[in-house]
Protein backbone atom coordinates (compact mmCIF):
# COMPACT_ATOMS: atom_id res chain seq x y z
CA UNK A 1 0.00 0.00 0.00
CA UNK A 2 3.14 2.28 0.76
CA UNK A 3 4.74 1.41 -2.32
CA UNK A 4 1.62 2.27 -4.58
CA UNK A 5 0.68 5.27 -2.27
CA UNK A 6 4.31 6.58 -2.92
CA UNK A 7 4.19 5.45 -6.89
CA UNK A 8 0.98 7.74 -7.14
CA UNK A 9 2.60 10.87 -5.85
CA UNK A 10 5.67 10.35 -7.72
CA UNK A 11 4.82 12.69 -10.44
CA UNK A 12 3.79 15.63 -7.96
CA UNK A 13 6.41 15.30 -5.72
CA UNK A 14 8.91 15.25 -8.72
CA UNK A 15 7.84 18.31 -10.05
CA UNK A 16 7.92 19.87 -6.83
CA UNK A 17 11.54 18.82 -6.81
CA UNK A 18 12.62 20.19 -9.86
CA UNK A 19 10.49 23.51 -9.74
CA UNK A 20 10.68 23.99 -6.03
CA UNK A 21 14.69 22.90 -5.36
CA UNK A 22 15.96 23.32 -8.84
CA UNK A 23 16.78 19.28 -9.28
CA UNK A 24 17.16 17.98 -12.48
CA UNK A 25 14.34 15.06 -13.32
CA UNK A 26 17.13 12.48 -12.85
CA UNK A 27 17.76 13.85 -9.37
CA UNK A 28 14.29 14.65 -8.45
CA UNK A 29 13.66 10.72 -9.62
CA UNK A 30 16.33 9.51 -7.12
CA UNK A 31 15.25 11.51 -4.36
CA UNK A 32 11.98 10.06 -4.76
CA UNK A 33 13.67 6.51 -4.59
CA UNK A 34 15.75 7.46 -1.91
CA UNK A 35 12.42 8.23 0.17
CA UNK A 36 10.75 5.61 -0.49
CA UNK A 37 14.43 3.13 0.79
CA UNK A 38 14.62 5.67 3.96
CA UNK A 39 11.12 5.85 4.72
CA UNK A 40 10.22 2.27 4.69
CA UNK A 41 13.84 1.80 6.46
CA UNK A 42 12.76 3.96 9.51
CA UNK A 43 8.91 2.76 10.12
CA UNK A 44 10.95 -1.14 9.41
CA UNK A 45 13.26 -0.17 12.78
CA UNK A 46 10.58 1.36 14.81
CA UNK A 47 7.96 -1.41 14.21
CA UNK A 48 10.47 -4.26 14.81
CA UNK A 49 11.22 -2.59 17.87
CA UNK A 50 7.84 -2.57 18.73
CA UNK A 51 6.75 1.04 18.55
CA UNK A 52 3.90 0.49 16.42
CA UNK A 53 2.30 3.28 18.84
CA UNK A 54 4.32 5.91 17.80
CA UNK A 55 3.85 5.01 14.16
CA UNK A 56 0.20 5.83 14.48
CA UNK A 57 0.64 8.74 16.37
CA UNK A 58 2.30 10.31 14.00
CA UNK A 59 0.15 8.75 10.81
CA UNK A 60 -2.93 10.07 13.14
CA UNK A 61 -1.48 13.26 14.33
CA UNK A 62 -2.91 15.61 11.92
CA UNK A 63 -2.03 19.20 12.33
CA UNK A 64 0.63 19.83 14.40
CA UNK A 65 2.70 16.86 12.28
CA UNK A 66 6.26 18.75 12.65
CA UNK A 67 6.19 18.27 16.57
CA UNK A 68 5.81 14.85 16.52
CA UNK A 69 8.63 12.92 17.75
CA UNK A 70 8.31 10.09 15.09
CA UNK A 71 8.06 12.56 12.14
CA UNK A 72 11.11 14.41 13.50
CA UNK A 73 13.06 11.14 13.41
CA UNK A 74 12.43 9.82 9.96
CA UNK A 75 12.80 13.31 8.72
CA UNK A 76 16.56 13.44 10.24
CA UNK A 77 17.04 10.14 8.70
CA UNK A 78 15.75 11.27 5.43
CA UNK A 79 17.29 14.66 5.35
CA UNK A 80 20.94 12.55 6.10
CA UNK A 81 19.73 9.99 3.13
CA UNK A 82 19.22 13.01 0.42
CA UNK A 83 22.12 14.52 1.64
CA UNK A 84 24.28 11.18 1.29
CA UNK A 85 22.91 10.04 -2.09
CA UNK A 86 21.96 13.42 -3.64
CA UNK A 87 25.16 15.09 -2.71
CA UNK A 88 22.97 18.20 -1.63
CA UNK A 89 23.92 20.48 1.43
CA UNK A 90 22.74 19.28 4.65
CA UNK A 91 20.15 22.59 4.24
CA UNK A 92 18.68 21.86 0.94
CA UNK A 93 18.32 18.28 2.28
CA UNK A 94 16.54 19.36 5.20
CA UNK A 95 14.21 21.59 2.93
CA UNK A 96 13.45 18.84 0.46
CA UNK A 97 12.80 16.12 2.79
CA UNK A 98 10.47 19.01 4.68
CA UNK A 99 8.92 19.10 1.83
CA UNK A 100 8.32 15.47 0.52
CA UNK A 101 7.84 14.34 3.91
CA UNK A 102 4.66 15.66 4.88
CA UNK A 103 3.23 14.81 1.63
CA UNK A 104 3.60 11.13 2.49
CA UNK A 105 2.28 11.03 5.75
CA UNK A 106 -0.68 13.03 4.56
CA UNK A 107 -1.28 10.46 1.73
CA UNK A 108 -1.18 7.66 3.68
CA UNK A 109 -3.25 8.87 6.86
CA UNK A 110 -6.10 9.93 4.07
CA UNK A 111 -6.19 6.42 3.24
CA UNK A 112 -8.48 5.96 6.69
CA UNK A 113 -9.22 9.67 7.71
CA UNK A 114 -6.81 10.03 10.13
CA UNK A 115 -8.16 6.49 12.02
CA UNK A 116 -5.71 4.11 11.45
CA UNK A 117 -5.85 1.20 13.55
CA UNK A 118 -2.43 -1.32 14.57
CA UNK A 119 -4.44 -3.67 12.35
CA UNK A 120 -3.98 -1.49 9.27
CA UNK A 121 -0.41 -0.60 10.04
CA UNK A 122 0.36 -4.77 9.96
CA UNK A 123 -1.25 -4.51 7.23
CA UNK A 124 0.45 -1.87 5.10
CA UNK A 125 4.20 -2.76 6.24
CA UNK A 126 3.39 -6.45 5.20
CA UNK A 127 2.38 -5.00 2.06
CA UNK A 128 5.65 -2.60 1.96
CA UNK A 129 8.43 -4.48 3.51
CA UNK A 130 8.23 -8.11 3.34
CA UNK A 131 7.05 -10.96 5.72
CA UNK A 132 9.48 -10.66 8.50
CA UNK A 133 8.43 -6.95 9.38
CA UNK A 134 4.73 -7.73 9.28
CA UNK A 135 5.21 -10.79 10.89
CA UNK A 136 6.91 -9.10 14.55
CA UNK A 137 4.11 -6.51 14.27
CA UNK A 138 1.62 -8.82 14.47
CA UNK A 139 3.38 -11.03 16.77
CA UNK A 140 3.37 -7.69 19.25
CA UNK A 141 -0.35 -7.03 17.95
CA UNK A 142 -1.22 -10.77 19.13
CA UNK A 143 1.10 -9.92 22.57
CA UNK A 144 -1.08 -6.82 23.06
CA UNK A 145 -4.25 -8.72 22.86
CA UNK A 146 -3.13 -11.81 24.79
CA UNK A 147 -3.02 -10.10 27.33
CA UNK A 148 -6.74 -8.72 27.36
CA UNK A 149 -7.79 -12.47 27.76
CA UNK A 150 -5.69 -13.53 31.13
Amino acid sequence: MISSLLENLSPELISGLTQKFGLDQSKASEAVSTTKSSLFESISKEAAGGNLDGILGMLNQGSGLTQNPMFKSILGNLTGSYASKLGVSPEMAMSIASFVLPKIISAISSTKSGDLEKTDLVKMLGESSGKAIADKASDLLKGGLGGLFK
